[in-house]
């Protein structure tokens, strides 16, 4: 950023109360004449959270802080500055509405350049706030993604090694790695997930072709149909970036990645194959798309009853909490958020993760690495003997590290961990049945959580309508149906013409009472505990659903999707 002076920033700084007074004298005097130095370092040094910091920024210059690596580019290519002057300029186009084109910049306030671009347009500019790593990312992700994939595919056809691959040939496989056109092609691709929001990237070897697909909000769409061949030479060069054996087509391989976008670093894990046609390869994309801070409670849209429940469970000195879902639910993305509103300067908190999918300033985190051995137990029993007093386990999948979990939790520690089970009670007795003594799971455990993630309805094409009537009593009580009105969306360019923009998550949420702990020392039946934990007013997947459905936030059809009817007792 060039350099600005601007005395209202440091003054909003200070009033968050985040720096300390040696802090703030050391940078007024480092930054006298350059606050936006001021805000970089900020940012950097971890004083401030990113979101927060661009707000703070935006406010103090009178303007709007935008993030454009979080929101979908719509502005029409016939409004679009060109990629060099993009760069140079460090502007990206976001949207057209009323006639205007709202434009990220990183100097809003540089009346000259946005009168420059109004001309250079032919329409009106208004301008907007954003950090410039940011705006860099957007560039590269949302040019580069609308490049075509014609020329890369042109040059990969024409490789000239016959018409497969020969995999056994070192040669072959470090010209093929090298090529400019698989390195574009392979890129064109995470640009294009990046764009579209994925959370999972599908390459496919059918009969006849290749298939790349995109999980968007929970659902699977098509990108691009690929010949066999260039399939298996972007196969190639994923297993080439996750230092796998390029050369063995036979047996699965698990690998992982990172790739630089922006101002931050996404992590990438990678699983292939062997099928019927060959090998297929699915990339999961760690942490949301274009996402470089953890959500804090509040903006989870939790219930609020729900979201009392979690703050009390997480608040305790000590004890576990468990979150449950199946993979990609957003189970470590809710932990987060719990490690987030608990990191002050007097807790040690440590996170042990398979792999470490978010980093947050003053907490230490632990990577376990199997080809050395160094498991989730192992890294556990060393955690516990570094004074911590809240850790993080990704995940309980054996007896052992499940009984020194609960064993920490019952020395003073809190534990956060997850679990794969269907719901919130399931948890329960999951723990009994991994094989820890319900005489240890009863004292131990703070609470349970459950959760799932919908479509989130498009903004920009919701509408509303009014479901018949029988569709009604499938989910509500008759004497709650009366006027009822649902929304869905129509689909728009926003979309992709699918009608859900995002995903919002529904939550059961379970404090485990007195009366459970009894019912779990004795190892009662599930549906015991269940009817106990109905009497401190447990709401289930289903129901918190359909409260997002009526609120305008999800479907009806999202919520039959993903959840079940409870079952009774």
């Amino acid at each position: 950023m060039r350099e600005i002076k601007c005395e209202k920033f440091v003054e909003l700084v200070e009033e968050t109360g985040k720096l300390d007074s040696k802090t703030m004298v050391a940078l007024n005097s480092k930054y006298k004449q350059n606050h936006a130095g001021m805000l970089l370092e900020v940012i950097d040094k971890g004083y401030v959270r990113r979101e927060q910091a661009g707000e703070l920024w935006a406010k103090a210059i009178d303007s709007t802080y935008v993030d454009p690596l979080s929101i979908n580019i719509t502005v029409p290519d016939e409004t679009r500055i060109p990629l060099e002057m993009a760069k140079r300029i460090k502007a990206v186009g976001l949207y057209e509405f009323d006639g205007y084109i709202t434009m990220a910049m990183e100097d809003p306030k540089n009346l000259q350049l946005v009168d420059s671009l109004e001309r250079y347009l032919q329409t009106r500019v208004s301008p907007v706030f954003a950090l410039p790593d940011d705006i860099t990312g957007a560039i590269n992700i949302h040019y580069q993604a609308d490049l075509s994939f014609d020329d890369a595919l042109k040059e990969l056809e024409n490789f000239k090694e016959g018409d497969n691959i020969a995999l056994t040939d070192g040669d072959v496989l470090v010209n093929l790695i090298e090529s400019n056109a698989l390195v574009d092609m392979t890129n064109q691709v995470f640009y294009a997930a990046f764009k579209q929001r994925a959370s999972d990237i599908h390459i496919e070897s059918h009969k006849e072709e290749g298939l790349v697909r995109f999980r968007v909000d929970g659902h699977l769409r098509d990108l691009v149909k690929l010949p066999n061949k260039i399939q298996q030479a972007l196969m190639v060069r994923i297993k080439f970036m996750c230092d796998m054996d390029i050369s063995d087509t036979r047996l699965p391989q698990d690998g992982r990645f990172t790739m630089t976008i922006g101002s931050f670093e996404q992590n990438f894990r990678v699983s292939t194959c062997p099928g019927l046609h060959g090998e297929k390869c699915v990339i999961r994309l760690l942490g949301q798309a274009g996402q470089k801070g953890v959500p804090n409670m509040d903006e989870m849209l939790f219930a609020q009853s729900n979201l009392r429940r979690f703050r009390n469970a997480v608040s305790k000195p000590n004890g576990v909490f468990v979150v449950t879902g199946p993979t990609g639910s957003g189970k470590t993305t809710t932990l987060y958020s719990a490690l987030d509103y608990l990191n002050d300067k007097e807790r040690n908190i440590m996170t042990i993760e398979d792999p470490v999918e978010y980093q947050l300033p003053g907490i230490n985190h632990f990577e376990v690495k199997h080809k050395i051995g160094l498991d989730f137990k192992r890294i556990l029993r060393a955690a516990l003997r570094q004074d911590p007093d809240v850790i993080l386990v990704g995940e309980i999948r054996d007896a052992e590290t499940a009984k020194i979990a609960t064993e920490a939790a019952l020395t003073g520690h809190l534990v956060l961990t997850t679990l794969h089970t269907n719901n919130a009670i399931q948890a329960v007795t999951r723990l009994i049945e991994i094989g820890v003594d319900p005489f240890m799971v009863a004292p131990s455990l703070n609470g349970v959580m459950s959760q799932r993630l919908l479509g989130k309805i498009c903004d920009r094409c919701k509408e509303s309508y009014t479901p018949n009537r029988e569709i009604l009593q499938r989910y509500f009580r008759e004497d709650t149906i009366q006027d009822v009105v649902l929304y869905r969306g129509a689909g728009c360019d926003t979309c992709h013409n699918t009608g859900f923009k995002g995903r919002v998550a529904c939550h059961e949420v379970v404090e485990i009472s007195e009366e459970m702990r009894e019912l779990i020392s004795r190892n009662s039946a599930l549906h015991e505990i269940h009817s106990a934990a109905k009497r401190v007013g447990y709401m289930s997947l289903r129901e918190d659903g359909l409260k997002k459905a009526l609120l305008g936030l999800t479907t009806l059809d999202e919520v039959e999707r993903v959840t079940v009817a409870e079952f009774k007792n």
